[in-house]
């Protein structure tokens, strides 16, 4: 299970970072248009907000996840005994789960709603956006099962931190 959510979360990181490249190349190529041949690319802003956009945060969240490259405040974690921050940990992990997951479930009748309808956007062109309204369910989903798998490594007793990628102390 630990294998598939390395290879699943790692396949999400690439497609984001991707999407990213592509943000760059569009809009630097929309920005040369503009300037050097007034004739910027139609849509620009609408497909960096409603695709590329909405890629790079919502599909790596179970990489960050994984990797434990979320922002931590461990005010009280290390002033606790250490018989206790296993189970300070498993609170973590559970309310994290909970988190994400229902923010997942919110984002669901959404997607629905805007599959249903056929949403798009009218700009300077018109952008077909339902599908990317499935990526913040899908990637929130994605994220909660992580923290799950997470929690119960930590109940188990095992690391809780990938073996290739530990936190990078700050």
């Amino acid at each position: 299970m630990l294998r598939l959510a390395h290879l699943l979360s790692h396949l999400l990181a690439a497609i984001a970072a991707f999407a990213l490249l592509c943000m760059m190349l569009h809009v630097v190529a929309d920005v040369a248009g503009k300037y050097l041949l007034n004739q910027p690319i139609p849509g620009t802003a609408e497909i960096v907000a409603s695709y590329y956009m909405v890629t790079a945060v919502f599909l790596p969240l179970a990489w960050v996840e994984l990797r434990d490259g979320s922002i931590v405040v461990e005010l009280f974690y290390d002033r606790v005994p250490p018989r206790f921050r296993r189970g300070l940990l498993i609170v973590a992990f559970a309310l994290t789960a909970a988190f994400y997951g229902g923010l997942g479930w919110l984002s669901w009748q959404p997607a629905m709603h805007a599959w249903r309808i056929g949403e798009v956007v009218e700009g300077t062109w018109r952008v077909v956006i339902w599908p990317t309204k499935f990526l913040l369910p899908f990637g929130l989903a994605l994220a909660a099962a992580i923290a799950v798998l997470r929690c119960l490594m930590a109940i188990a007793g095992r690391d809780v931190l990938t073996p290739h990628a530990p936190a990078d102390p700050v």
